[in-house]
């Protein structure tokens, strides 16, 4: 090699070593390699074992081995007096002896050892959508593949712990809390990554891939924070946020038991339940997470009309209506706020209307669509049609539609905003919303 000059990743290999590379590749790991390789000898070759004398050195050492030579597993098709080779003959059976020299694993050991490994996480799926993921994986296994991805997943083996703790979730918690359970008894000191951090720094983009092809919980437009909070992993504290009147109630043992106090006239104590009416809260209410695991809407009293506001500043523009029941939508709801919301429409009188107000742009459409699939099944939009649309851009709030959303506009179903649909395809522009606030 010249001085000065950088190695390649293939120069500086060793036969044997080079022989392993050639002999691995899919057909081998999968089990559907035989018989004998033949390999002829040119420059490139010669370079990677570090020139012509290092291959002769190296071969007549290997025609001496009694386990390699002998038995010629390997043997040479010499020429010129025997003073150079021509071919290499390798038969694909010495591969288990080649790979002890070396002192690595058989790619083909290695490769039924990750089918074994994803076979138990399978098992232990319990006939979940995850059992999908891990069908595939294992199906790209048995056909060889073996992506280094793939290598890194199962000799680390803690992106599988992940899934599993996921999968097995009893209530949702907060991303901190789940990466401490998770990782307890983890130790990176190389990284200094304390448990609770772990999951966020090296695995949470790898969950959130695995869940937007195999989860059935998520939804295209869906951001990362909603999709993990669908299946209870929360990356902030989960409230949910409305105006308007609504009685829900809460188990009467939330409160302190032997405290005595008058009952306010928006508080009713019936048996084991409190109801609570929200009406007196003029400027909205906000329940938290534990409020929402264990609150039931009760009764709208006077609502005829409940309206889910996508944007925020829109919903705080928004004024107390006694016959109308104001939602704030921050995006796709999670799954404690969808059991809650469920139960408004059977509290609700009959007759109650539901709209949807949300931004005029792809995401905007597939939340509604969630909302009306999940939530209430007679939800209608609410100023996002064509004609609030045209003003919306006339009075230039139009955002340029990026290529990617575009391509997925395309080909969505919108259903009942076909026609938003057909506008924003047609101008190219989706719609900054708080240029519509009331």
């Amino acid at each position: 090699m010249v001085k000065g000059s950088k190695m390649t990743k293939e120069e500086g290999k060793t036969l044997i070593q080079w022989l392993i590379g050639q002999i691995d590749g899919n057909a081998y790991r999968a089990g559907h390699l035989s018989g004998k390789k033949h390999f002829k000898v040119d420059e490139k070759l010669l370079r990677t074992l570090g020139g012509r004398e290092s291959l002769l050195s190296q071969a007549r050492e290997i025609q001496k081995d009694p386990v390699l030579g002998k038995s010629e597993k390997i043997a040479f098709q010499w020429r010129d007096m025997n003073g150079d080779i021509q071919v290499i003959h390798c038969a694909v059976d010495s591969m288990p002896e080649l790979c002890r020299r070396e002192g690595i694993e058989d790619p083909r050991v290695r490769q039924l050892r990750y089918i074994r490994v994803l076979k138990d996480w399978q098992e232990k799926s319990e006939d979940s959508w995850l059992s999908g993921y891990y069908g595939d994986e294992i199906r790209k296994l048995e056909e060889g593949h073996c992506s280094k991805t793939i290598q890194e997943n199962l000799e680390d083996g803690q992106l599988y712990r992940c899934l599993d703790a996921l999968i097995h979730l009893e209530e949702p918690v907060e991303k901190p809390i789940f990466s401490a359970r998770v990782f307890r008894e983890v130790k990176l000191p190389e990284e200094k990554l304390t448990p609770s951090k772990i999951f966020r720094k090296k695995y949470e983009s790898r969950v959130i891939s695995i869940l937007k092809n195999y989860s059935p919980e998520y939804a295209e437009g869906m951001s990362e924070d909603e999709l993990l909070a669908a299946h209870g992993v929360l990356s902030y504290a989960q409230t949910l946020e409305w105006k308007g009147a609504l009685i829900y109630s809460l188990p009467r043992n939330a409160r302190s038991e032997g405290v005595c106090i008058d009952e306010p006239a928006d508080r009713r104590m019936s048996g084991t339940e409190e109801e609570i009416n929200s009406a007196q809260n003029l400027y909205g209410t906000i329940i938290n997470a534990q409020t929402l695991e264990q609150a039931v809407p009760r009764a709208l009293p006077g609502v005829r009309r409940v309206y889910i506001i996508e944007n925020k500043a829109n919903y705080e523009k928004l004024k107390f209506r006694a016959d109308e029941l104001y939602i704030f939508c921050h995006g796709f709801f999670s799954p404690k706020e969808v059991r809650f919301l469920k139960n408004i429409e059977i509290a609700a009188d009959p007759g109650t209307e539901y709209y949807h107000w949300g931004d005029m742009d792809y995401g905007g459409i597939r939340i509604f669509q969630f909302n009306k699939s999940h939530i209430f099944p007679g939800l209608k939009p609410y100023k996002m049609h064509r004609e609030v649309y045209e003003q919306a851009v006339a009075a230039g709030a139009g955002v340029p539609i990026e290529d990617g959303k575009r391509r997925k506009l395309e080909k969505l179903d919108a259903g009942e905003l076909k026609e938003l649909q057909a506008c924003i395809l047609e101008h190219g522009l989706e719609i900054e919303q708080e240029l519509l606030a009331e």
